[in-house]
């Protein structure tokens, strides 16, 4: 069985919710997604399933839940984290609480994360916690590494403030994930044109 993300936001005004959704629309079209594309469900939902699974989610959780959703993971870590820097965002954004739950993830530490005002509980911002090595990602055989910005390459080099990204001996940088994801996506299918 597919591991399932969970998240929530908790604490957003009404008014937000046509804003939300649309956020969500553009997360789910800025990229390939092997899991599942992102949604969301709040009172704003136009569709049944999502008006149901609202319904549910507030007889489940009676504090101010305002939207939620899940996606099913396909073994790319990518698409985890691109999820928690949006739900950090979204949480920044609009200075509320954000939730999410990930029973079956390998590490139990990372299993549920909060973020309030795009802080995590005890304050610190998610990058200062992020692991302190690459985030790999398979594409068409070629391994592509991402590192965040507290990646150092050797103990007495500083921290980049950008994302770092690796493939095939080349080695640049961009300032989000997304971004860095993109740029490295494309050199990829350059070098396959080259190749073929």
């Amino acid at each position: 069985m597919r591991r399932v993300l969970h998240y929530r936001l908790h604490g957003l005004p009404d008014h937000r919710l046509e804003r939300l959704h649309e956020q969500f629309e553009a997360l789910a079209a800025a990229r390939t997604w092997r899991c599942d594309p992102p949604w969301v469900a709040s009172p704003r939902a136009r569709g049944l399933y999502e008006m149901e699974y609202c319904r549910h989610l507030r007889e489940d959780d009676s504090s101010d839940l305002s939207a939620g959703g899940f996606v099913k993971m396909a073994g790319d870590e990518t698409d985890a984290l691109m999820i928690t820097i949006f739900m950090r965002d979204l949480s920044a954004e609009y200075d509320i609480r954000t939730a999410m739950k990930d029973e079956d993830h390998p590490l139990a530490k990372l299993r549920r994360l909060e973020f309030e005002s795009g802080r995590l509980p005890n304050g610190q911002a998610l990058e200062d916690v992020l692991a302190k090595r690459p985030v790999i990602k398979k594409v068409q055989g070629e391994r592509i590494f991402f590192y965040p910005p507290t990646f150092r390459l050797h103990s007495q080099g500083p921290p980049s403030p950008e994302w770092a990204y690796a493939l095939c001996g080349i080695r640049a940088y961009a300032p989000t994930l997304m971004e860095a994801e993109q740029e490295a996506l494309k050199i990829l299918r350059g070098l396959g044109h080259l190749g073929s």
